[in-house]
Formats: C-alpha cells, sequence, structure tokens
C-alpha cells in the first residue's frame, strides 16, 4: 500500500458499514445491465469487491477491514463485501484477501417505458422530476407530498416537522422536513399527540443520501394505501383503525448533492453521488472531498450514527471526513433531533429508563427505517450480540414474521456482520420501548445490488417488500404480542341460504424467515375465530371456525351466521391461536356478494 494512502486510511479510522448484505441467496431479480455509466475524466470506477472470510470470523475480519480504512458496506454468505477501486482490490489481494469476485457498484441507468411511475389514482397523469433512469428528485418529492395531502384531505395530513441543516443556516436553501399522516378519517386523527386513540406505524426513508432505492419504496407505500382504501379489505381495515406516518426523506440536503453528483459528474469514486451524510461542515478540521474516493471523504454527520443512543461508541469514526462520524453530540443535528422530536410527539414512552427495563406486551407502536444495501432484517441492541434487548422474545418474532414476506435474513446487526451504535433503531426502542427495524434493501445475490440499484429494480423490491410493510403497520397495535402468534393468509367466503356464509383461511405459526440468528419456534395453531364488520378493537362480535388437523400450519374452516346484514359491502376479519395461548394479527377479505 502506497505510504500517502496508507496514512489516509489510518486518519479516517473506523469505517463501518452503510448497509449489510444477506447471509442467503434472495429471489431472483429483474435483469439489469452489468456495466457502469460512463464516466469519462471522473476517476476510478466504483466496485463492490467480495473477499473470502476463510476460517476467522466474518465479524473480526470486518472490523479489521474497517480499522485498516476498507470500507465493508456487507456480507454475502461467506464473503465480506467491500467498497472500492481497483486499487482496494490489489491492496486486498497483497494482504492474502483476493477478492473473488469484482461487480460494479453502480449499474448502467436504464431507460424506462410508459407506465413504471406509480402514482395513486387521484394524481393519474402528474409528472415529477426525475435523475438516474427514473428516481424522483428531491423537489419531485415535495411536490408529490403537496400533491397527496390536496387530493386525498380524507386520507393524508402532511406535517413539517423542522428545517434541514442548510435551511438553518440560509432560510433560501435547504428543505422542509415532511413527514405525511395517512389514516381515515384523517381531520379529525394524525395529533402530534402520543395519547393517540390508533396506534401508529412509523415508515423512513433516505437518511443516507445515495440509498436511493428507500424513497422510492416509501413513495410506493404511500401510494398503494391511497389506492388500496375501500378496495382492498386488508388496507381499507388497517387505515380505520391505524395512523401510518410516513418521512420519505430525512436527509434532502444530502440527496440533491447525490442528484447532482450523477447528473454533472457520473458515478466514478471522486463523484458526489456516493453522498452518505447530511452537508453539515461546521465540525470540520480539514477539508473534506478531496484527495480520496468521495464516499470515504467528505462533509457531514452520518445522521445513523448521530441519535443519542450510545452515542460515538462502536461503529463510529472520529474523523469529520469519514462516512461513519457521529457528529459532536448525539442529536446535535436538525435531521435527528427534530425527528426525534416527532418521534416522541407520536409514541409514549412505554419503556423504563433501566438498561434490562422492558416494554410492555401491550406497547404499541412500530417503526422501520429503510437501507440499502444487504436484505436483512435488523433489531436492537446493535452494539453488541450478546446483549439482547428486553423485549428481545417479541422484536426477534416480529423481525422473522417480516422475513417470512421478504426473504431476507434476520438478526442483530452484530449477529449478522458486526456492531454499530448511534442507529435509528437503537433510539426508538431504547427512548420509547417501541417495536423498532431497518430494512436493508437489495444485494449482488439479487442481480440488484449497492447504493445505485437501477430504477427497474424497484419492482422487485417493492413486490418483495409490500407484504412485510403492511405487516408491520398492522400489528403496531400490540407488535411484542401478536407477532408471537400465527399469520392467517387466503381468506375467503361464501354465501350459504342468506343467513349463512362459510369461511375458510390458512393459518401458520411457523411463517417466519428461514435464515438468521435464532428463528423462533413454532407451535400448534389450535383455535380460531372471525368477526364480520367491526374487528375486536372495534367491539366485534367472535364466531369460532374450525381448525382442521393438528399442527403448526393448518387450514381453518366453518360457518358464520350473517343474518340481518343490511345490503353494501363488508369485511371479515380472522384471526388464529396457537398452544401458547397466542393470538396472531387479524387478516382481512371482503364477504362474498357484498
Amino acid at each position: 500500500m502506497p505510504m500517502a494512502r496508507r496514512v489516509h486510511r489510518q486518519r479516517i479510522g473506523l469505517l463501518l458499514l452503510a448497509a449489510a448484505v444477506s447471509l442467503a441467496t434472495t429471489p431472483a431479480a429483474v435483469a439489469v445491465a452489468d456495466s457502469a455509466v460512463d464516466q469519462p475524466g471522473v476517476g476510478d470506477q466504483m466496485l463492490l469487491l467480495q473477499v473470502p472470510v476463510g476460517d476467522q470470523s466474518h465479524t473480526a475480519l470486518a472490523e479489521r477491514l474497517a480499522h485498516e480504512g476498507f470500507e465493508v458496506v456487507g456480507r454475502e454468505g461467506d464473503h465480506l463485501v467491500v467498497l472500492g477501486v481497483a486499487e482496494d482490490a490489489d491492496e486486498l489481494a497483497a494482504t492474502g484477501l483476493e477478492p473473488i469476485r469484482t461487480d460494479p457498484a453502480a449499474p448502467a441507468a436504464l431507460p424506462l417505458s410508459e407506465g413504471e411511475h406509480p402514482l395513486p389514482d387521484r394524481l393519474g397523469g402528474r409528472e415529477y422530476p426525475t435523475f438516474y433512469g427514473g428516481y424522483r428528485t428531491v423537489a419531485g418529492h415535495q411536490r408529490f407530498a403537496d400533491d397527496v395531502a390536496a387530493a386525498y384531505p380524507d386520507l393524508v395530513r402532511k406535517v413539517e416537522y423542522g428545517d434541514s441543516w442548510r435551511r438553518q443556516q440560509d432560510w433560501s436553501t435547504g428543505h422542509e422536513l415532511t413527514a405525511l399522516c395517512i389514516t381515515a378519517d384523517a381531520a379529525d386523527h394524525c395529533a402530534l399527540d402520543p395519547d393517540s386513540p390508533r396506534p401508529r406505524f412509523l415508515l423512513l426513508g433516505q437518511i443516507h443520501a445515495r440509498e436511493l432505492t428507500t424513497s422510492e419504496l416509501t413513495w410506493r407505500f404511500i401510494t398503494e394505501l391511497l389506492d388500496g382504501h375501500r378496495r382492498d379489505a386488508e388496507i381499507t381495515t388497517l387505515l380505520a383503525g391505524t395512523e401510518i406516518w410516513v418521512v420519505p426523506q430525512i436527509n434532502p440536503d444530502g440527496v440533491t448533492v447525490v442528484e447532482d453528483g450523477i447528473e454533472e459528474v457520473g458515478l466514478g469514486s471522486s463523484s458526489p453521488a456516493w453522498q452518505r451524510k447530511n452537508v453539515d461542515h461546521a465540525n470540520n478540521v480539514a477539508e473534506c472531498g478531496t484527495g480520496s474516493s468521495w464516499s470515504s471523504n467528505h462533509d457531514g454527520i452520518d445522521l445513523n450514527r448521530n441519535w443519542d443512543t450510545r452515542w460515538g461508541g462502536v461503529g463510529t469514526s472520529p474523523n469529520p471526513c469519514g462516512q461513519t462520524y457521529p457528529g459532536p453530540a448525539g442529536n446535535s443535528e436538525p435531521e435527528t433531533d427534530q425527528l426525534a422530536t416527532l418521534i416522541e410527539s407520536l409514541f409514549p414512552d412505554q419503556r423504563g429508563p433501566g438498561e434490562d427495563d422492558a416494554a410492555p406486551q401491550t406497547t404499541t407502536g412500530t417503526m422501520i427505517t429503510l437501507h440499502s444495501t444487504g436484505d436483512l432484517v435488523l433489531f436492537p441492541w446493535g452494539h453488541d450480540a450478546a446483549q439482547q434487548a428486553p423485549n428481545d422474545a417479541g422484536l426477534r418474532s416480529l423481525g422473522f414474521r417480516l422475513s417470512h414476506f421478504n426473504g431476507y435474513t434476520t438478526g442483530q446487526p452484530p449477529e449478522v456482520l458486526y456492531a454499530v451504535t448511534g442507529a435509528t433503531d437503537d433510539w426508538t426502542y431504547d427512548t420509547l420501548g417501541i417495536a423498532s427495524y431497518t430494512f436493508e434493501i437489495g444485494s449482488s445475490a439479487s442481480g440488484c445490488p449497492g447504493f445505485h440499484a437501477a430504477y427497474s429494480c424497484q419492482d422487485m423490491f417493492w413486490d418483495l417488500n409490500r407484504d412485510a410493510l403492511l405487516y408491520a403497520a398492522k400489528t403496531a397495535r400490540q407488535p411484542y404480542a401478536l407477532s408471537l402468534g400465527p399469520t392467517v393468509s387466503e381468506v375467503t367466503s361464501t354465501r350459504a341460504l342468506g343467513r349463512w356464509a362459510s369461511v375458510h383461511a390458512t393459518a401458520d405459526d411457523d411463517a417466519y424467515g428461514e435464515v438468521g440468528v435464532d428463528r423462533p419456534a413454532a407451535q400448534d395453531v389450535v383455535a380460531a375465530e372471525v368477526y364480520l364488520d367491526a374487528p375486536p378493537w372495534a367491539g366485534g362480535t367472535p364466531q369460532p371456525i374450525g381448525v382442521q388437523g393438528s399442527g403448526a400450519e393448518v387450514e381453518l374452516g366453518g360457518v358464520i351466521s350473517i343474518a340481518g346484514l343490511p345490503a353494501g359491502r363488508h369485511p371479515i376479519h380472522v384471526r388464529a391461536q396457537d398452544a401458547d395461548g397466542n393470538w396472531g394479527p387479524v387478516t382481512s377479505a371482503w364477504l362474498a356478494g357484498s
């Protein structure tokens, strides 16, 4: 390694993962180009280098490489994934860690075909500015938030909860920080009060600027909820009893740096397209962004290391130019501090102050923060694999329920790669006790790796994660309790003789993801019941149906009374119970013929 480069690596210090890569093969992805975007005159192409772990601990190797200045961005099977340039591959090989595979870190931006930008029905025909093959710009996201709030006043309330760092320096620059609340009769709900009569699910996107997929999935989730209301029974039931809060872009200042970098320079190693942090340069002791890869040397604070839970601990860098620099203090940045204020206005504090204090089983509230890349479902604690959160059983059960839908690997960050501190999900659980998760989306195995996945990958990402997000939202009522019970699917009904209807469904207490650490054990399904019109939390009346056979996965079936049912469409809600007495969440469908 050249001496100047070695000194620079040591000065950068500990650089930990931007996201993690799956331990397992994910479902096949859409085909994308293997070549990187042309970037003449920009510098070396950024690469994903797969480094064999061999007989050593993947955690120990990851930490060693990070200390040496390599940018470890994940794990795939028995290999670590390092973000770097061709010179990094040579340096790794010189230490006996020759990469077994090298892929472009950013695929070519593919042309769009008509109809690839989903929009809610009431906004059909609207156009929003895009970049890099289809991703909506910051300006596009802000206009979309305004438009959905105006077009769907019955379902949406827009909340401006603060100003970005750049806007605080100069009112004419930077961005407002915006959240959307989506629920039925939104004008009567969505108050900034933790004592809400409806439970809340919070979805966060693009805290790391270069992770383009994350805000796109929030856009699609918003669209799915708005189009599904009064059409899809599951979404209709969800919005009737739950508030969905979405922050599409936590870090808009950083995202504009990425946009400009891609559009004006390209995706070479010295391009601002690799901006991860916000743009706060007040703590710099030297000029950032010169002399090495932009990814490991740029202005700003890592907003996912800035939260005031174990702030500044393992997984952070003391160098203000480093990609994991946590800032001068916990919650020092307006993007985290003002979001923390919003979150504390949405969820009550349900966990005691002690390290070992568990939130009660009746805790309400679920949060997911979206990242890329890695095909992972992560949950607290992030700092030590040997220390489990007091609510580990519920956190782990819900995490594996979520990975049942998206196929990701599940565990605490240090269980599946290595440790991190000052992260969003640790703070929301630590401070309020809510069930908190990080999704890492995309991997080389999926065909859509890296932070700049081709826009054509978004359909696959959405298909994988739609049901996981909806499950998280519908368990927000009591996530630690409901996730222990069986998952119900395939609900159907048939009317008979006017006064009766037969209902059939499948219940599965083993509906857990297949890969991860300490996968929960399944129980036999022993009971099931149906609610007509009103679900159990709204005073509905249970009608039992039979469990056919025995085991963790069974068929449900029976006849319910619909006598006196008025004309119109009616939902039915089915839930099942396991042998330990745990009821799972309801699954809703429209009653046949209604």
